[in-house]
């Protein structure tokens, strides 16, 4: 299914993200060996790798700049994440195809969630200091 969007998408819009979103479907992206192969280490493909696939090339056919609609129209599914030329299944679920010969990424991974407290443990404060006065 196309991700729903809150306002009305032309044909050409709609057929293109649901095209996109299909390449990148858990389904698709596991037998999908060439696909797999464009990612990098942290699963960012290229937006002109797809501009280049035969449905997708006939979809943006008579448009000024393919990649810029494709990135565009990426912009609105839920299913992507997009940063500057590169796209990738959003919330990590790229982790699971990346392949083992993945050339490494150009982006930094993602930095862990700071932890401040853990939950059941104080943190160390005034409170714990006693003062004798003599």
């Amino acid at each position: 299914p196309v991700t729903a969007t809150s306002f009305p998408l032309d044909e050409n819009r709609r057929a293109l993200l649901g095209q996109i979103e299909y390449y990148f479907g858990d389904e698709n992206v596991a037998r999908d060996t060439y696909l797999r192969e464009q990612m990098d280490s942290q699963g960012w493909v290229p937006i002109g790798i797809l501009a280049n696939f035969n449905r997708v090339r006939s979809l943006t056919s008579g448009t000024a700049s393919a990649s810029e609609l494709i990135k565009d129209v990426m912009s609105l599914s839920s299913l992507l994440e997009v940063r500057n030329d590169h796209v990738r299944l959003n919330n990590g679920r790229w982790r699971v195809f990346i392949l083992p010969t993945a050339r490494p990424s150009i982006y930094p991974p993602p930095s862990p969630p700071i932890q401040t407290e853990v939950d059941g443990e104080e943190e160390e404060d005034e409170d714990d200091v006693v003062f004798v006065m003599g």
